[in-house]
C-alpha cells in the first residue's frame, strides 16, 4: 500500500516553516555544495528573522560569503509566511544566471518569467535583472499607471552595484543631433555665457572638455519653454524611457550640457515612481560591507533609521586571504613602468587582473594585455579567466558585478582613482573635490573593486594599489577608517609590511607577494589573525547631509520649499569644510529660488565664495587680485611644503600632482587644478580666475617683480593637428583681461599648454606667446620629480636656502622655467 506523506507531513506541522536556517535543512539541495549555512550565514539569517517585519533591512556581508544564499533564503521564509510574491533582483542580466544556477543547487524553486504561474502563485521566486524593475515602461507599473505587478517581498542583491543603473533610468540624455537639443542650447545661452563666455563657446563647438550646468534659477524660470521642447518627443527612442520617471520632478532637476550632449536629471531619484517598488512589504538590500550607506537613502528612499541598523555577522566577518600592497608608498621612486613591467612577468604563469578607471588608461597596458574587457565582452572575456589560464586582463571602469574566485584572479591591481564620466557627475565631482564626502565615495568604489579577486574564506588575491593620486589618497587615516573592518585590518597590515620594506626596490616587494601567493603558514597565520581580531567598526555609515538633502528633496515635491530650505540649513551649520559648506549652501539657495529669489542670490553669493567650483550669481563675482608672494620664491615654496613630514610624503604628492598633469579630453579641470598647484609648490602665487570669477584665463601665476604667468590649459586638445582660433582668441582674450585687472607697472607673459605649437590658418596668437607642449611638459614633470627627490634629501625642503638653490638648478624660477619649458609658437 502506497503511503499518504501529505496526511503524514500534516500531522507534524500544519504550517509552513519560515526560519530561514530551517528552511535550508528541508530543502532538496545539493549536498556536496551545501551542508550548512556558514557561520556568517547563519549570524545574518538569525538577525534578519528577528528583523523580518521591517519595510527595510539591510544585510552587511563581505565579498564572497554566501549573500546570494542568504537571499534565496530570506524570499523562501517570506513566501512561506505568505508575504509574496517574491523577487531576486541582480545588478545585470550575467548574474541573473548565476543566481538561479545557485537556488537550483540549493534546491529553491525560482523562475525568470514574471508572467510564471508559480510567481504569481507564491510559489515560486521571480529572478531579474535590476533595469528589468526600474524603467520607464517598467512592466511592473511606472508613475500614474499604478501597480501592474505586485511585490510582496524584494531582495536586492549588491545593491550598490545597482545604483548606477537606477540612476541611469532617471536621466535624460540627448545628443546634439536630437530635435531638442538645439532649441535647449538656445533658450539658456544667456544663462551659459553669463556663467562663462569662453565656456559657452565651448559648448557650442561640442568640446569634450567642457561641462556647463544651467544655473538653477533659469531652469526653474524657463520651466514652461522647456515642457514645450521636451514633450513633442516625450515618446522617442532617447526620451521615451526616463521620460516617466522625471516628468513630474523636472522642476527640481538639474541640466548640463557638454560634449555635444545635454543631460537633465534630479538630484535624487524619485523611486516612488516605480511603485510596485515602495509598495513592497518588506526591502532586503544586500551589500558587501562597504562605507556609504547613504546610498540606500539616497537613490532607494530607504528609511535612514532602518539602513543605519544593518543585520551583519559578528566580528569582521568570513573573508579570503587579501595582501594588500601600494609600492608607490613603500617607494615613491618606483615608476608605474617597473610595475606593469612586474606584472607582466606575473601574468605569465598566473591571472592578473587590473582595473582602470578608464578607456585612456587601458591604452597604458595594451603592450601587454592579453584581452581588455569592457561592458561588450565582460561575460565571455570573465568566462574565460574563470576556464583556466589567460594572463593580464584589463577591465575598464568595473569594480563591481565581477566574480573571479581562485585561480581566475590571484593577482588584481587598482590602477588610478575611479573617474566619472556623466556630466553632471563631472559638475559635482568638481565641486566636491578634496571633501570628506568625495573620499567617502572614492573609498566605496576602491574596495568593490578590491573584492573582485576574493570570493570565498579559503580564496587567497595580492592586490596592488598603484598610481601616485591613488596611493596619496589612500594615504592618510581619514581615508582608511572609511573602508569595512575586514579591509580596514588587511591595509592596516600591508602598511606594516610597508614599514618593514620602506626603500626597497620592486624586486624585494615581489619577492613578498610569493608568500601570499603560496601560501606560507607564517603569512595565512598573520593574515587570519588580523581580521579574525578586527574591530567590528561602526555598524553603518550614513552622512547626516544626504539624509537631509533627501528629506529636502522630498518635501520639496510637495511644494514645501520652506521646509526643503530650513532642512539644508540644519546640516550647513554643522559643516565645517568649506568647499562642502559651499555646495550645500547652493542646494539651499535652490530651494529659496521658489520662495524668495534675492535671498536665494545672496545665498549663492555665499557659497561660491567657499567653494569657486559652484555657480556665480546673476550679479556676478568681483575678482580679487593675485597677491605676489611677499618672502621671495624659496621662502614661499618652503611654507607651502611644511605640510610634509618626511621626504616620502613629498615625493608621493609631487607623483600625485605630476600624474594629474595629463593630456585628457576628461582631464581638464584635474589638469587646471594641478597648475594652481604646482604654481603655489613652486612658491609663486596662484590662481584659477576663470574658475573663480567666470572671467579670465584657466590659471594665473605671480612669479614676483610685478610679473605674472597668464596660462591657458588645452590638456584635452590631443586630437588637434594644429592651435585653432578659439583657443588662440582665449588666450588673447585673457591677456586683454589681465590689462584690464592690473595696472602698466605688471606685466604678463602668455603661456598655452597644448600638445601642438603651430597655430591654424587664420589664427594667431597674443605677441610673446609661449607654449608647453608635448615634450616641454615631460621635461617639466621629470624636472619636477628630480627637484622632489632632491630637496627631500636630509629634509632639505624645510631650507630656504637648499630650496632655493635647488630652484635655479633644475630651472623651476621664474626666467629659467619659460627658457627651459616652453618654445615659441611654430610658423
Amino acid at each position: 500500500m502506497a503511503l499518504n506523506y501529505k496526511k503524514l507531513q500534516s500531522g507534524i506541522s500544519g504550517q509552513k516553516q519560515t526560519d530561514p536556517r530551517k528552511i535550508f535543512t528541508t530543502l532538496k539541495r545539493d549536498t556536496s555544495k551545501f551542508k550548512r549555512p556558514s557561520d556568517e550565514q547563519a549570524d545574518v539569517l538569525d538577525l534578519w528573522y528577528a528583523k523580518k517585519d521591517r519595510a527595510d533591512n539591510t544585510l552587511k556581508m563581505n565579498t564572497g560569503s554566501g549573500k546570494t544564499v542568504v537571499g534565496l533564503l530570506c524570499l523562501q521564509s517570506s513566501l512561506n509566511e505568505g508575504v509574496g510574491p517574491a523577487v531576486y533582483v541582480a545588478p545585470d542580466k550575467y548574474l541573473v544566471k548565476q543566481v538561479v544556477a545557485e537556488a537550483a543547487s540549493l534546491g529553491v524553486t525560482v523562475t525568470e518569467n514574471e508572467n510564471d504561474p508559480g510567481f504569481i502563485a507564491g510559489t515560486a521566486i521571480l529572478v531579474i535583472n535590476i533595469k528589468k524593475l526600474v524603467n520607464g515602461r517598467s512592466v511592473f507599473g511606472v508613475g500614474r499607471d499604478g501597480t501592474k505587478i505586485s511585490i510582496g517581498s524584494l531582495v536586492i542583491d549588491d545593491a550598490h552595484a545597482c545604483l548606477a543603473t537606477v540612476a541611469e533610468q532617471f536621466r535624460i540624455r540627448l545628443s546634439s543631433t536630437h530635435k531638442a537639443y538645439g532649441p535647449l542650447l538656445k533658450l539658456f545661452k544667456p544663462d551659459l555665457a553669463s556663467q562663462s563666455a569662453s565656456g559657452y563657446l565651448d559648448i557650442e563647438a561640442q568640446d569634450p572638455r567642457t561641462v556647463m550646468a544651467v544655473p538653477y534659477w533659469a531652469w526653474k524660470d524657463k520651466q514652461d519653454e522647456v515642457l514645450r521642447i521636451l514633450h513633442p518627443h516625450r515618446e522617442d527612442e532617447f526620451l521615451g524611457w526616463p521620460w516617466r520617471l522625471v516628468e513630474d520632478v523636472l522642476s527640481l532637476s538639474q541640466c548640463a550640457f557638454g560634449g555635444g550632449h545635454v543631460e537633465i536629471a534630479p538630484r535624487f531619484i524619485p523611486i516612488d515612481n516605480v511603485p510596485a517598488f515602495t509598495g513592497a512589504k518588506r526591502r532586503i538590500y544586500m551589500t558587501a560591507t562597504l562605507a556609504d550607506d547613504g546610498i540606500l537613502v539616497s537613490h532607494f528612499q530607504a528609511d535612514p533609521k532602518e539602513v543605519a541598523d544593518p543585520i551583519r555577522p559578528k566580528g569582521g566577518g568570513d573573508i579570503g586571504d587579501r595582501m594588500i600592497l601600494a609600492p608607490q608608498e613603500i617607494n615613491p621612486e618606483i615608476t608605474t613602468d617597473e610595475i606593469k613591467a612586474l606584472l607582466s612577468h606575473v601574468a605569465q604563469s598566473l591571472n592578473v587582473a587590473v582595473i582602470v578607471p578608464s578607456k585612456k588608461r587601458a591604452e597604458f597596458w595594451s603592450d601587454v594585455a592579453h584581452q581588455t574587457l569592457t561592458a561588450d565582452n565582460m561575460e565571455a572575456g570573465t568566462d574565460r579567466l574563470r576556464a583556466g589560464h589567460v594572463g593580464l586582463t584589463v577591465f575598464v571602469a568595473k569594480y563591481d558585478g565581477v566574480d573571479l574566485p581562485g585561480p581566475a584572479c590571484e593577482v588584481l591591481v587598482i590602477d588610478g582613482l575611479p573617474e566619472v564620466y556623466g556630466l553632471l557627475e563631472r559638475i559635482e565631482q568638481e565641486a566636491l573635490n578634496g571633501t570628506r564626502r568625495q573620499l567617502l565615495r572614492q573609498v566605496q568604489r576602491i574596495e568593490q573593486g578590491m573584492g573582485r579577486g576574493v570570493r570565498s574564506s579559503q580564496d587567497h588575491c595580492v592586490v596592488i594599489l598603484m598610481g601616485s593620486r591613488l596611493t596619496s589618497r589612500l594615504h592618510g587615516a581619514d581615508a582608511r577608517a572609511m573602508f569595512s573592518p575586514a579591509t580596514r585590518a588587511q591595509l592596516e597590515l600591508g602598511r606594516d609590511i610597508t614599514s618593514q620594506l620602506k626603500g626597497e626596490p620592486l624586486a624585494e616587494i615581489a619577492k613578498v607577494m610569493e608568500d601570499c601567493l603560496n601560501g606560507r603558514d607564517e603569512w595565512l597565520e598573520l593574515s587570519r589573525s588580523a581580521v579574525v581580531n578586527a574591530d567590528a567598526g561602526n555598524a553603518s555609515h550614513i552622512e547626516e547631509s544626504v539624509v537631509a538633502l533627501r528629506n529636502a528633496f522630498d518635501a520639496a515635491r510637495l511644494g514645501r520649499h520652506d521646509a526643503a530650505e530650513k532642512e539644508v540649513q540644519v546640516v550647513i551649520d554643522k559643516t565645517k569644510e568649506r568647499p562642502a559648506r559651499g555646495y550645500l549652501l547652493q542646494q539651499r539657495a535652490e530651494f529659496l529660488h521658489h520662495l524668495d529669489p534675492v535671498k536665494a542670490q545672496e545665498t549663492q553669493l555665499a557659497a561660491v565664495q567657499a567653494n569657486a567650483a559652484l555657480l556665480r550669481p546673476i550679479k556676478g563675482v568681483s575678482y580679487r587680485k593675485l597677491e605676489v608672494p611677499r618672502d621671495g620664491q624659496a621662502a614661499t615654496a618652503v611654507g607651502f611644503m611644511k605640510q610634509f613630514l618626511e621626504k616620502n610624503e613629498l615625493i608621493l604628492w609631487v607623483n600625485a600632482l605630476t600624474e594629474s598633469l595629463a593630456w585628457g579630453e576628461e582631464n581638464s579641470g584635474t589638469f587646471e587644478s594641478a597648475m594652481r598647484d604646482l604654481g603655489l609648490f613652486l612658491g609663486y602665487g596662484s590662481q584659477q580666475p576663470e574658475k573663480e570669477s567666470g572671467r579670465g584665463p584657466d590659471n594665473l601665476w605671480a612669479v614676483g617683480a610685478l610679473k605674472y604667468f597668464v596660462i591657458e590649459c588645452k590638456s584635452g586638445a590631443t586630437q588637434a593637428q594644429a592651435i585653432n582660433k578659439h583657443d588662440c582668441n582665449q588666450l588673447n582674450g585673457s591677456m586683454t583681461w589681465f590689462s584690464a585687472q592690473y595696472d602698466q607697472t605688471c606685466s604678463a607673459t602668455p603661456i598655452m599648454v597644448h600638445p601642438k605649437t603651430k597655430p591654424e590658418f587664420a589664427a594667431t596668437l597674443y605677441a610673446g606667446s609661449r607654449i608647453i607642449d608635448g615634450d616641454r611638459l615631460v621635461r617639466l614633470i621629470k624636472a619636477l620629480n628630480d627637484y622632489a627627490v632632491a630637496v627631500g634629501q636630509n629634509n632639505g625642503f624645510a631650507e630656504p636656502r637648499v630650496v632655493a638653490a635647488q630652484l635655479e638648478h633644475f630651472g623651476l624660477t621664474p626666467a629659467e622655467l619659460v627658457a627651459r619649458y616652453t618654445v615659441k609658437p611654430s610658423k
